[in-house]
């Protein structure tokens, strides 16, 4: 069944998104700086694992990269969308704001951007600063605003809830 299989997904997401949560508490041995850029790429991963379940319960094929925001548009498309009853839900979920908010997210996810550019910031790794390794995600003002933080928590649960009620709604439609 195809929602087992979304189910899947989703379930995962969902455990990407409390270890963020739990992160952004920042148990001990965490510094203060420690959290943010980790809590990033948790929110992303999230959201991403959200998205492709959902692909998955629509059985529409997609790529194991990390960009799945190219699929964002289809979503929202009745020609697109194999249970017309989610169309209203997937439209609210994923309104202009919050797609632009969740690929701003993306872009902070390591080759994101399909090019090989090193001196742009990222969830995981130093980048360069005219051709030298200057600064590193871990505690960099990008990852360290408790605002930003707040709302990428907020946003990855936003879909991750969203789009795991939808796939929540497909199964009790199969039951019947």
């Amino acid at each position: 069944m195809a929602s087992t299989a979304a189910r899947r997904w989703l379930e995962q997401a969902g455990s990407d998104l409390r270890v963020a949560r739990a992160l952004w508490r920042r148990p001990e041995p965490l510094l203060e700086g420690d959290a943010g850029c980790h809590l990033a790429a948790l929110c992303s991963q999230a959201i991403e694992k959200s998205i492709k379940g959902y692909l998955v319960l629509n059985r529409t094929e997609f790529a194991m990269g990390h960009r799945p925001d190219r699929y964002l548009l289809l979503l929202c498309q009745p020609r697109t969308v194999r249970h017309a009853a989610h169309l209203p839900h997937l439209s609210r979920l994923f309104t202009l704001e919050r797609r632009q908010a969740i690929r701003e997210l993306l872009e902070l996810t390591p080759g994101a951007l399909g090019v090989r550019r090193l001196d742009l910031p990222n969830t995981e790794y130093p980048w360069q600063v005219q051709g030298e390794w200057a600064l590193i995600p871990a505690g960099h003002p990008i990852f360290a605003d408790p605002a930003r933080c707040e709302q990428w928590l907020k946003l990855a649960r936003q879909v991750v809830d969203g789009l795991a009620r939808l796939v929540s709604l497909s199964e009790l439609t199969e039951q019947t």
